[in-house]
């Protein structure tokens, strides 16, 4: 039994080591990709936001597809 919190504590720092490793990659990725990134993820967020209520017009997004 005493080993479950040391063991918990373990994997939470695991977990935030994992989780700073993922921000240091995303932080050297090219400013494209990140652009890339950002629209994409806007386009997933969009559909959700708009079924819950309507959106004010300076919420659509922009058409930035090529």
């Amino acid at each position: 039994m005493r080993d479950r919190p040391s063991s918990r504590g373990d994997r939470v720092a695991d977990l935030f080591r994992a989780k700073e490793e993922w921000h240091r990659r995303q932080a050297r990725l090219p400013i494209k990709e990140k652009v890339r990134i950002l629209l994409e993820l806007q386009r997933q967020d969009h559909p959700l936001l708009e079924r819950r209520r309507k959106l004010e017009w300076w919420e659509e997004p922009w058409p930035v597809d090529p």
